[in-house]
């Protein structure tokens, strides 16, 4: 047994010898790949210490034979991340040639190329994306977004029936396939999907192109009603794509941290935030997003600061005193809200906002006449909002100026042709005056406005019945 131990053990040290020699030359290897296809550095004289740091030192682990292709990751991730583009786009041709069997490379490869409208290499990129991750749906959907801009409808449907076919609720695949049917002038079909489309996401997909469909169906007065609601809907967000989403973790520019916070989940928005003042505390446009935010949360110490310092660093800025008056209020100090909001109108004395809120504190207390004034003062700066003239037709309204009252409805429908509130007063004021002809008139434009609430519309639902002794029913067309 002591031979055979003294034989094995130069064996073990050959192998042994053997395996570093492996791993050596194969470490040279990737080096030289790293060293061939690593950016120049940019000029990063404007950004941030902290990111010109983080890039040193990346670069140097991209230049040691143990830890280059780790190196020259984060660097893709860093210059990703804050806007460093071309040589993004390098390394990620390093990272390709270095691990060719992960998809994220070419996947986030891909989506720059795509935004420079270098449309073919981008769908090669894709295409061996989903080759190599085949459930990754966001690359499925952006293979499928640009075949169809490439004039590929037929792949580009294929490309969101698999996306489908893992997830038969994917409201970007349906949208996607209601354009190709749009233009293919399948109309059925593309309602059909449409409808199903704006109804999971309450209108943030498809509102565009529903509307344009219903016109060219010659369905008017549902398209009038969509288009009048977008004011209650939600601004447009591309598919979630984690590998491209992750990057966020890496970025520098406070631009880009505060769009992120602003379709972030609500902790790690606040961080991103955070961030974005780190980077810059001096903006004040950042200090207001997190204070806004917080509020939102119920975080009222972290609001009540953040609304603070906007008005420090910017007295003219109307936004921050109103909202930081209206939390004072919420917060039961009266006192403070009226201080701030006063000291709001002497530094932005043209504010709209803020003459609108000091008219609502002012009826409120009663004082009506000088309540009526603000509103006016309110209108005068601001005569394309509907809210200041709907609150003084309903004061008008209920002191007995009917006529003057009514007429501000009307301009408010000027401004937003939807404006729930004014829809209702009008037909409420149609029925009161037994104008069935008229009530007729505002309750089928009231009816296919989704933001006049339910119970409110039964209401005037239940008044029509009991004036008229019927029913209010649409007419048939």
């Amino acid at each position: 047994m002591k031979l055979k131990g003294k034989l094995l053990w130069p064996v073990l040290v050959l192998l042994a010898a053997g395996g570093t020699a492996w791993w050596w030359q194969g470490a040279g290897a990737r080096l030289a790949i790293v060293r061939e296809t690593r950016p120049a550095g940019p000029d990063l004289s404007a950004v941030p210490d902290e990111l010109r740091a983080r890039i040193a030192a990346a670069e140097a682990r991209a230049q040691g034979r143990r830890t280059a292709p780790k190196g020259l990751a984060e660097l893709s991730r860093l210059y990703h991340a804050n806007g460093f583009l071309e040589e993004a786009k390098q390394c990620y041709v390093g990272l390709e040639r270095l691990d060719p069997g992960a998809a994220r490379w070419p996947h986030l490869h891909a989506t720059i190329l795509a935004g420079f409208g270098e449309i073919e290499p981008a769908v090669a990129l894709w295409r061996r994306t989903v080759e190599l991750a085949p459930d990754y749906a966001p690359a499925r959907l952006r293979l499928g977004d640009c075949l169809l801009k490439s004039n590929h409808p037929g792949e580009a449907a294929a490309a969101y029936a698999e996306v489908l076919k893992r997830n038969p609720e994917n409201s970007y695949a349906l949208l996607g396939l209601a354009r190709i049917d749009l233009e293919a002038q399948r109309w059925d079909q593309a309602r059909e999907r449409l409808e199903k489309v704006v109804n999971q996401s309450h209108y943030a997909l498809g509102y565009d192109l529903i509307v344009t469909l219903y016109e060219r169906l010659g369905l008017k007065e549902q398209a009038a009603s969509i288009r009048s609601s977008t004011k209650a809907s939600g601004a447009y967000r591309e598919a979630p794509d984690p590998w491209l989403d992750e990057l966020i973790e890496f970025c520098f520019d406070p631009y880009r941290l505060a769009v992120a916070a602003g379709v972030a989940p609500p902790a790690g928005a606040i961080k991103l935030l955070e961030r974005a003042i780190a980077v810059q505390p001096e903006n004040v446009a950042y200090h207001f997003q997190l204070g806004c935010l917080a509020q939102t949360q119920g975080n009222l110490a972290l609001a009540h600061e953040q609304l603070e310092s906007c008005t420090r660093l910017a007295p003219n800025f109307a936004d921050a005193w109103a909202y930081l008056s209206a939390l004072q209020a919420r917060q039961g100090n009266r006192a403070a809200a009226q201080r701030a909001l006063m000291t709001g109108l002497a530094n932005c004395p043209e504010s709209p906002g803020l003459h609108l809120m000091r008219a609502r504190n002012l009826r409120a207390d009663g004082q009506l006449a000088e309540a009526i004034n603000e509103y006016r003062t309110s209108i005068l700066y601001r005569s394309n909002e509907p809210d200041a003239y709907v609150e003084l037709g309903n004061l008008l309204i209920t002191a007995g100026q009917e006529k003057e009252g009514i007429a501000l409805m009307r301009r408010a429908l000027e401004t937003d042709p939807g404006d729930p509130s004014a829809l209702a007063a009008l037909a409420f004021y149609a029925v009161t005056t037994g104008d069935e002809a008229e009530a007729r008139r505002w309750f089928a434009r009231a009816s296919l406005q989704p933001r006049v609430p339910a119970p409110q519309f039964a209401q005037l639902q239940a008044f029509y019945r009991q004036t008229f002794g019927h029913d209010w029913v649409p007419d048939r067309k």
